[in-house]
């Protein structure tokens, strides 16, 4: 079982860098992971679920192994997702106030949610992956451990700790690159 997992991770693995060749060496691995893994997850939640509802209500037999896999394929989705949310700025944002700060206020806002960010994820980093590697569990009914199931969550914080350091110095740039525009107006003006 475990060999048809790794032969059937690394044939999509392969699969989904060859549905992104226009990205470099280092970005198409972050883009594999973050974009191709979640939209290879997705399909498989969807083919499942759909061969559920036409084995129960169309052949009359129930497949006992379609929940625990669409449940995973959910799981895998939404951690190597959470990276693409932060880029496309798609999370949950309540910006009232933060709109109406001048650039220096906004950009304080990024750097100290972003910094904040970035230590949470630091903090609980080596008590997820103790915790991780402690597991014996295994799933119910395909028995996979649980180190493999929740793996993806490590990505998932090293990949929003990531893009927050990230987002910090690109706020940075883009307020200095404000404030240098500005500076020119004022001068040929």
């Amino acid at each position: 079982m475990t060999t048809a997992v790794i032969i059937v991770a690394v044939i999509l693995l392969l699969a989904t860098i060859l549905a992104f060749p226009q990205a470099k060496i280092g970005a198409r691995l972050m883009t594999v992971l973050s974009e191709g893994v979640p939209m290879v997850a997705f399909l498989v939640v969807f083919v499942t679920f759909m061969m559920t509802i036409i084995c129960r209500y169309v052949l009359r037999f129930a497949i006992p192994w379609s929940h625990e896999v669409s449940i995973l394929g959910y799981m895998y989705c939404m951690f190597f997702g959470s990276g693409i949310a932060l880029t496309r700025d798609e999370h949950v944002v309540f910006s009232l106030l933060y709109d109406k700060l001048p650039p220096l206020g906004q950009l304080l806002c990024k750097l100290v949610y972003n910094a904040v960010l970035v230590v949470l994820i630091a903090i609980v980093f080596t008590p997820c992956l103790n915790s991780l590697m402690a597991s014996t569990m295994k799933t119910g009914i395909l028995k996979m451990p649980y180190r493999v199931v929740f793996a993806p969550f490590l990505w998932m914080l090293f990949e929003c700790c990531f893009r927050c350091l990230f987002y910090m110095k690109a706020a940075w740039d883009e307020y200095k690159g404000r404030t240098n525009s500005e500076v020119k107006e004022a001068v040929e003006a």
